[in-house]
């Protein structure tokens, strides 16, 4: 009989019987995702458990990532330059599959300047707009099928990153120094698992929009100024004014994420200190001295956040614009000022061209706070990787001792041997001197000594 909660070990060993579908997909299963419609009519049926899921694929496991992920690291001690060495050719791939969804999407202005060219006429081949339209409808299905393998190969990517330096921060924490492991609280080192790590994978899905972006808004241009001339600059300098004004907001932005970041971690740390002393809180009645404290703390991040939300806001609003007073700068111009007439088939492929024009732009907001927050992320995160670890050479196991030494410590029955040994949570002040113990197995041991003499510290260090 089997149980609705399992434990982890459970789920593991039932997740190992499910054996991933990409294993054994076919070139056309893996194309046009046929490999997870089974899942998905399952979960049209019923809803989906743990059981259903499939085994993660030995690629995207923790132990494999980390093993390729951290020898990079520890030459080159920077964040982005081992993901650009370890994961570089799929990003690459990444962005071939962007840039020929771009193209795709280019291809529909061409058409239609076409198709109403040929209408305009008196005598138009029915055939040839009957083809192109075809074309068209081709050519919109290729670039759905290359938006959706890049955005999974996004989210695969993704994974391994997360899991690379989830890794990196887990094994840090564990070798910290005892000085250093008082002055980070846990509060600060969730902050990075929880927010840190992700704004470093919202800006590795989007690095390839740092490029991509202005190549198609120049691609754009040029197809612009191929049906309305001159005026397409005119329009360029409003987008150029408009970037400038961004840039301006962006520098705000930033500035508000780091405020922002710091006041997470003095609340996060208060709280921390909260749960550790709930006793001594509750035993003398302090609950709404730290309440306020709290909501005090709390009071301040929220005001930081919205001075970014309203920052956001102006990014945003300046960039919206910025395509609806381009069209009409550049229509303005045209008729107005070069005195040329707008055809139909002129002024909807413009229309379709300046939308198009839009994506980008509106998007970039996005791509530069997600930029500029993952900049201080990797800060805050290199910070707490180039901390001083604790000295393990101190420590003898039985992976790093002697066989000879091994077999006299079990010949006298010592489990724990600390010979000449100093401990402290600061090496210039250590606790204890000299201290020799030596522990068989099997023995009873009892610590005893009055309050603060370091009872715990000793326990600690053992």
């Amino acid at each position: 009989m089997t149980t609705k909660y399992q434990s982890v070990a459970l789920e593991a060993k039932l997740a190992k019987t499910l054996e991933h579908p990409l294993d054994h997909a076919s070139l056309v299963s893996k194309l046009f995702f046929s490999w997870a419609t089974p899942l998905l009519s399952l979960g049209n049926e019923r809803q989906l458990d743990s059981s259903d899921i499939w085994a993660l694929q030995d690629d995207y496991r923790c132990h494999v990532t980390s093993a390729t992920f951290e020898p990079t690291f520890s030459k080159s001690r920077s964040i982005l330059w081992t993901i650009f060495r370890t994961y570089g050719w799929r990003f690459a791939f990444i962005g071939v599959l962007q840039i020929a969804t771009v193209g795709c999407t280019l291809y529909g202005p061409v058409v239609l300047r076409q198709i109403l060219s040929a209408v305009e006429t008196n005598t138009f081949d029915v055939r040839a707009i009957l083809k192109l339209i075809a074309s068209l409808f081709v050519v919109k299905l290729v670039a759905a099928l290359l938006s959706a393998h890049s955005s999974l190969e996004n989210q695969l990517i993704s994974v391994k990153i997360t899991s690379a330096l989830q890794h990196l921060l887990y094994q840090k924490t564990m070798q910290l120094d005892s000085k250093f492991r008082r002055e980070k609280t846990a509060g600060e080192i969730s902050n990075m698992f929880s927010n840190d790590i992700q704004w470093i994978i919202n800006f590795s899905i989007n690095a390839n929009q740092l490029w991509l972006v202005p190549v198609q808004v120049v691609v754009t241009l040029m197809m612009l100024y191929d049906v309305i001339g001159w005026a397409t600059f005119v329009g360029a300098g409003v987008i150029v004014l408009t970037l400038v004004a961004n840039h301006f907001v962006s520098v705000l932005i930033r500035n508000g994420f780091d405020d922002v970041m710091q006041k997470k971690d003095t609340r996060m740390k208060t709280i921390n200190e909260v749960f550790g002393a709930m006793q001594i809180i509750k035993l003398n009645a302090w609950e709404e001295r730290f309440g306020d404290k709290i909501t005090a703390e709390r009071t301040d991040e929220l005001a930081a956040l919205w001075r970014i939300f309203v920052r956001t806001s102006m990014s945003t609003v300046v960039l919206y614009l910025g395509p609806v007073v381009v069209t009409i700068v550049s229509f303005a111009t045209y008729t107005m000022v070069m005195h040329e007439s707008l055809s139909a088939a002129k002024m909807f492929t413009a229309l379709t061209l300046f939308n198009l024009l839009k994506w980008p732009l509106s998007g970039l907001p996005y791509v530069i706070t997600t930029f500029m927050q993952a900049l201080v992320a990797l800060k805050r995160f290199m910070e707490f990787l180039d901390l001083a670890e604790k000295d393990t050479s101190a420590v003898w196991t039985p992976g790093t001792t002697s066989a000879s030494d091994l077999a006299s410590y079990a010949a006298k029955g010592y489990d724990i041997s600390v010979e000449q040994a100093s401990f402290g949570w600061d090496a210039a002040k250590p606790l204890f001197k000299d201290v020799n113990l030596k522990v068989k197995r099997g023995e009873f041991v009892v610590v005893h000594g009055s309050v603060g003499e370091g009872k715990s510290s000793l326990c600690a260090a053992l």
